[in-house]
C-alpha cells in the first residue's frame, strides 16, 4: 500500500475528515470479509428476475481472491475509487464508489463476473453461469455493512449470455416456437389459420412467446 496524504486537526475525527491525497493498494492472496460471492451466484441460479435482495454482511462470510488492485483520490476524508480490479480463480470483480473515512461508512458498487473455471470457491457449481455479471451495492457504516444484490439487472444480462441462450432455446423447443421455418415450410406449416392468423402465430402462440420473452428479459 502506498499513501501520499495529509491531514490537520486537534482530534482524530477531525483529522480523518480532513484527509486529502492519493493512495494505491496492491494485495495478493487475501479475502474480502462480509460477503461470499460464490453463494451470491448460487442464489442467482434461482433468483434471476426477482427483486433486489438485501443482506447484512457477516464476518463469517468471505470471498477469496488472488490479486486486488485499486487506487484512490482522497478529499475531505472521502476516498473515491473507480478502478477496482479483483482476480480470483472463479471471479473477476470491478467497481467504483466512495469510502467515507471521516464518517466510517461506505457507498460502493461492484460488478462481479463468473469466469470459465471449475476451480476455486464453489467453481464446480457455477460453471454454467460463466460470463454472468451480478451488480452488488455495498452500503452502510463499517461496523454494520449491508449489501444489495441486483438480480433483476443480472437477469437481463444473463438472458443474452450463452447459458441464457441455451435455456431459451430449450424452452422454445418444448413450446414449439423455435427457429423460423424456411420458404418451403411456410406453405406447408405456416398456412393461414381460420380468422386470418398464421399457424403458430395466433393469440395462444403469441401469448406464450410474449411470456417467454418477459421471463428471459427479451
Amino acid at each position: 500500500m502506498t499513501l501520499d496524504v495529509n491531514a490537520a486537526g486537534k482530534t482524530v475525527n477531525t483529522m480523518k475528515k480532513s484527509l486529502a491525497g492519493t493512495s494505491h493498494v496492491a494485495l495478493k492472496d487475501g479475502a474480502i470479509k462480509g460477503i461470499n460471492l460464490a453463494e451470491v451466484f448460487r442464489r442467482a441460479k434461482t433468483a434471476l428476475g426477482s427483486s433486489d435482495q438485501k443482506a447484512q454482511a457477516r464476518e463469517a462470510q468471505q470471498t477469496d481472491f488472488s490479486e486486488m488492485t485499486a487506487s484512490f483520490v482522497i478529499k475531505n476524508g472521502v476516498a473515491h475509487n473507480e478502478d477496482l480490479d479483483v482476480k480470483a480463480p472463479l471471479f473477476r470483480i470491478s467497481g467504483k464508489g466512495d469510502i467515507d473515512i471521516g464518517n466510517s461508512k461506505i457507498d460502493y458498487v461492484t460488478n462481479a463476473t463468473v469466469v470459465a473455471s471449475t476451480k476455486g470457491q464453489g467453481g464446480a457449481d457455477l460453471q454454467e453461469l460463466s460470463g454472468l455479471t451480478v451488480p452488488v451495492h455495498l452500503v452502510g457504516p463499517f461496523d454494520a455493512l449491508k449489501y444489495q444484490v441486483d438480480y433483476s439487472a443480472a437477469a437481463s444480462q444473463f438472458a443474452k449470455s450463452k447459458a441464457g441462450e441455451r435455456i431459451r432455446s430449450a424452452i422454445e423447443g418444448r413450446l414449439g416456437i423455435g427457429k423460423p421455418q424456411g420458404k418451403g415450410d411456410e406453405q406447408s406449416g405456416q398456412q393461414a389459420a381460420p380468422g386470418g392468423e398464421e399457424s403458430g402465430q395466433g393469440s395462444s402462440g403469441g401469448s406464450v412467446r410474449d411470456r417467454l420473452k418477459g421471463l428471459l428479459g427479451r
